[in-house]
């Protein structure tokens, strides 16, 4: 008789951890864990670099499956353990580590390193690189830290390898937002169940709260990938500068500066006007400008913020970046910690942080550089890390007059106006029908270029009409010129999330053009159509 050995795969360590005995550890019941490390566990639980939690006073370690190969015949033994006991031949360098981390600073090192147990003599020891984050509760205070291999030497990053860093850095973020949104949503459910009803103002508000995050990660993506329709405006850098002192003033309090820190303003009296979208270039230099507070946070440092025209001429050195012309420069200077040249050569690549894990970061500065570049401009580094960095935004000078554009909320109304939607997106056509309904319109849809004309002909009293440009292409520009050619008084309001090709709506988006960006609130489209509609209002009194 032949006898069948079952040989069993060896468990993950998912599997490991599940059937752990934690109660032997700090750690204590995985069912009292916090919600911050229950989420920082699923992300690195799911991710292919390799990750290691170490949590708490004793930083007990927690990793994944790709730590556990690096660990060789350390695993899985060190599953559970602290620190310390985990590498006690490297005390003292793990001590300084671990001093640093609870001082919120965050770790990088290269080192030399060969798999533990590699029996053969002629195996290779690969250079990795090493990261040590903080991981900081809800009050900034230390609970943990996060370690990733971030890079290995031993050839360079393929852009496999490339592509995972970004979506581990985008996976923490969105996970981390998730996690409030899907977290709240729960607790109203059960809220209601038990008629609790007066709780759910906080639980809404801290959804919505981590979902207009989630929006600012997504239009960050956008802007550093140049997929995102701008929305420009004439626009005074001055007036741009002093509209933002407040919220300057704001994250100067919320980052705890000291007092003896200081924001010093030199405008440029008569600065020239710029032609770029207005809410991404304040995005933009709120992103720098909070750089700049957290590297000035433990000293009594100068933030100065400044505007200045300049003309770049053929002999200047930036002119391999941007056409010979004139900019105008906006620079936001500090004398906080600054940047080595390898930090600098990185600082625009999304994800990229120096910053504490907790805080959300990695995506300010390439943000800042995919708008100037969609702009037509440039965004200049230069730092030292003695003396401070300072960051510059090169946008081109627009000769035309200044026109100040305001929005305002728009009021119910009594009376029922038409609109047409062109889209074959169903959630976008009942939320924007639901929306529309509350501010006084009725919508009709159509869903191809036949059904837009056939609508247009035989009803001439729409208001205006939204396109979902998703339905549009390169070829389809046409469908765009012959709606302005054969109804060049009827306002367009594109509605866009992603654009592969962005420039084929520059030809239709000029100064009174109207854009929606996804995901839509119920403000957005009521600020829109309040804008459409004095557009319209001023447009007729022109003509009388």
């Amino acid at each position: 008789m032949t006898k069948t050995i079952l040989i069993s795969e060896p468990l993950t360590v998912k599997q490991l951890i599940n059937s752990f005995d934690w109660n032997n550890t700090s750690l204590g019941d995985p069912d009292s864990w916090s919600p911050n490390l229950q989420a920082l566990l699923s992300l690195i639980l799911n991710t292919s670099l390799p990750m290691v939690i170490y949590w708490g006073k004793q930083n007990i370690a927690l990793y994944n499956d790709a730590y556990a190969k690096l660990i060789g015949v350390k695993h899985p033994a060190l599953l559970g353990r602290p620190l310390i006991q985990m590498w006690p031949e490297r005390k003292a360098h793990f001590n300084q580590i671990v001093s640093a981390i609870y001082q919120k600073e965050t770790i990088r090192y290269t080192t030399d390193y060969q798999i533990p147990g590699t029996q053969n003599p002629n195996s290779i020891q690969t250079q990795i690189e090493v990261a040590f984050s903080p991981i900081l509760d809800k009050n900034n205070q230390v609970q943990g830290m996060l370690s990733i291999i971030t890079q290995t030497h031993e050839a360079n990053l393929s852009p496999a390898q490339t592509i995972e860093q970004l979506i581990g850095g985008l996976a923490h973020d969105f996970n981390t937002l998730l996690a409030g949104i899907i977290g709240n949503l729960e607790l109203m459910q059960m809220r209601i169940k038990q008629n609790k009803l007066d709780m759910l103002p906080r639980y809404i508000e801290a959804a919505q709260k981590a979902t207009t995050q989630a929006t600012d990660i997504t239009h960050q993506l956008l802007s550093f990938s140049r997929r995102q329709t701008l929305v420009p405006h004439v626009i005074d850098p001055n007036h741009t500068i002093q509209a933002l002192l407040d919220s300057f003033n704001n994250l100067i309090k919320e980052d705890n500066i000291k007092q003896t820190s200081n924001i010093q303003i030199q405008l440029e009296p008569e600065i020239w006007s710029i032609f770029c979208d207005p809410e991404h270039l304040k995005n933009a230099i709120l992103h720098i400008f909070k750089n700049s507070c957290e590297a000035i946070h433990a000293s009594n440092g100068t933030i100065l913020i400044k505007t200045q025209n300049i003309t770049i001429t053929s002999a200047h050195h930036l002119r391999k970046f941007i056409k010979p012309n004139d900019y105008i420069v906006i620079t936001i200077q500090d004398n906080g910690t600054g940047m080595s040249p390898d930090m600098i050569s990185r600082a625009t690549d999304p994800f990229f942080t120096t910053k504490p894990l907790g805080k959300r970061a990695g995506l300010g500065l390439s943000m800042a550089y995919g708008f100037t570049k969609q702009s037509s401009g440039h965004l200049t580094i230069d730092s030292d890390p003695k003396t401070g960095t300072i960051v510059s935004l090169f946008l081109p000078r627009y000769y035309r007059p200044l026109i100040i554009q305001k929005l305002y909320n728009n009021p119910a109304k009594t009376n029922t106006l038409k609109t047409l939607l062109i889209s074959q997106d169903n959630h976008l056509c009942m939320l924007l029908s639901e929306n529309l309904e509350n501010l006084g319109y009725s919508m009709t849809i159509a869903q191809t270029e036949k059904e837009t004309f056939t609508l247009l002909k035989s009803c001439n009293n729409f208001c205006f009409i939204a396109v979902d440009t998703r339905l549009l292409s390169d070829a389809q520009t046409n469908f765009l010129s012959a709606i302005n050619e054969n109804y060049p008084d009827l306002p367009i309001l594109f509605i866009t999330g992603y654009e592969e090709t962005p420039i084929m709506l520059k030809s239709f988006i000029k100064e009174q053009s109207f854009v929606i960006r996804k995901p839509i609130t119920h403000t957005m489209i009521a600020d829109s159509i309040k804008a459409i509609e004095d557009s319209k209002q001023a447009n007729a009194k022109r003509e009388e």
